[in-house]
């Protein structure tokens, strides 16, 4: 399927608006209606729904191991108390059902004595990573068939390519949140009265948004294997990705909150369906922006990897070594 879509490419290479292209901002109109039917088609073609349930799966097993990383990653440097506080401010974002769900394995793990946590256990936190990692694994095997990228790492490679980038994650998260907490703690002392109780207010969504998209970039950037993709060409779909993943939480809060039906459908396992629902459709929203950087890619017959200027056929990337 993949050969075809190549020879077709290949076939339509002299007609394809933008193939100059040196930056995404840099295409015609013409270019844009190309790129948004590729996504489209994309959907179907690399079956992103049945790989977004497959990621659901796993993220849901990772998740909780995870929480339990961050909290001992976060307890290093700063009261871990502070995560649970942090929680409640993005409580709208999650499903009311799942939010209690994490909100308690939180909340639990706060209160455990510190060897719990994993601080003094340097075995008892690799497990954690370990476990934790299963979700990013799910997912940069998703991001190989959105870039058409078959993985020939071994498994010794692969496995530590997803261990690293769990713990980069986790640490951004780490970051993410003393800086939440730290910069609206800080405004009031700068004498910008109700503009510092507005900043206070804003700032925190704002990090954790900018934190969501240098994420998301990431795993776009180092999660396939191919040829490292330059800036320019993952940072819209990081940032479509984002927005549609908190469009979609919003949308599932809101649908959860008015429409309490699963757990009169699923009895007591009504908060498990609905944290596999958002594990879903966050997946797919993620997913969703890669199509779109791999349909920008295909775009231009400009090199689109790093490092010097290569030949097509020789950049080691199959979206950057055909155009559309």
């Amino acid at each position: 399927m993949a050969g075809d879509a190549g020879r077709s490419d290949a076939a339509q290479g002299d007609a394809a608006p933008g193939r100059d292209a040196e930056h995404p901002r840099e295409l015609p109109p013409r270019a844009w209606g190309q790129v948004a039917r590729r996504v489209w088609q994309g959907i179907t073609l690399h079956h992103l729904s049945l790989v977004s349930a497959g990621v659901a799966f796993f993220g849901v097993i990772a998740i909780f191991p995870a929480i339990a990383a961050l909290i001992a990653l976060y307890g290093l440097v700063a009261d871990p108390q502070q995560v649970s506080e942090t929680l409640a401010g993005v409580k709208p974002l999650v499903p009311g059902d799942v939010f209690a769900m994490i909100a308690g394995q939180v909340d639990a793990l706060v209160a455990a004595p510190t060897s719990k946590l994993g601080l003094a256990s340097l075995v008892s936190f690799a497990l954690l990573l370990w476990t934790a990692r299963a979700g990013v694994s799910a997912l940069m095997e998703g991001l190989n068939v959105v870039y058409r990228e078959i993985d020939e790492r071994g498994f010794v490679m692969q496995y530590a390519i997803s261990l690293a980038l769990t713990l980069a994650l986790l640490v951004a998260v780490a970051v993410a949140l003393l800086a939440v907490v730290a910069v609206p703690a800080a405004l009031p002392f700068t004498d910008l009265g109700a503009v510092g109780r507005l900043l206070a207010r804003w700032v925190p969504f704002a990090i954790l948004a900018a934190a969501t998209v240098l994420m998301i970039g990431a795993l776009y950037r180092y999660g396939p294997h191919r040829t490292l993709a330059r800036k320019r060409w993952i940072t819209l779909g990081a940032v479509a990705a984002t927005l549609g993943w908190l469009l979609v939480s919003l949308a599932l809060s809101a649908y959860f909150a008015h429409f309490p039906n699963l757990n009169k459908t699923y009895g007591s396992l009504g908060a498990i369906v609905a944290l596999l629902f958002w594990a879903y459709a966050s997946a797919f929203a993620v997913l969703l922006g890669a199509e779109l950087n791999a349909a920008l890619e295909l775009q231009t017959a400009r090199d689109t990897t790093t490092g010097p200027a290569r030949p097509m056929g020789e950049r080691g990337a199959w979206v950057a070594d055909h155009v559309a």
